[in-house]
């Protein structure tokens, strides 16, 4: 299947790898479908791409390459919602906001995007932890300074 991205062009998915959020995104709660697409020679950072909406696409990382002691806890409902059977299941993503330099760009740690591997079924939710913001840095230099 042949995809219009905001980022990318037109690429090749295949329509089995669809990620489908039952109730949206928050803020874009018609948008039910999204793909992952890899950008090229970057192995942090990923493409969350509306297959719906050519222009809507996020940029996400794998959290866990941010933050060594992130830890979230799923509700029971969130498992049931999205059928999670077993822990091996779960991918996790952080939404990134880019700014003009890597230094300044943040990532979402209290809403990271949860989905299950094998149904492709996928929610984002917001964590109960005060430890996480919706804008940690991301360089960990610019934390330091």
């Amino acid at each position: 299947m042949k995809l219009k991205t905001a980022y990318m062009g037109e690429v090749e998915i295949d329509s089995s790898n669809i990620l489908k959020f039952e109730h949206g995104i928050p803020g874009f709660e018609s948008e039910k479908e999204f793909v992952l697409i890899p950008i090229e020679d970057n192995e942090e950072f990923t493409v969350l791409q509306s297959v719906q909406t050519e222009a809507l696409a996020f940029i996400v990382t794998n959290p866990y390459n941010i933050t060594i002691d992130y830890n979230i806890e799923l509700e029971e409902a969130t498992v049931h919602a999205l059928q999670i059977e077993q822990e091996k299941e779960v991918a996790v993503f952080a939404i990134v906001s880019l700014k003009e330099t890597i230094a300044e760009s943040t990532v979402n740690l209290k809403a990271p995007i949860i989905f299950n591997t094998s149904n492709k079924k996928a929610k984002q939710v917001i964590l109960n932890n005060e430890e996480y913001s919706i804008r940690q840095l991301l360089s960990s230099e610019s934390q330091k300074g």
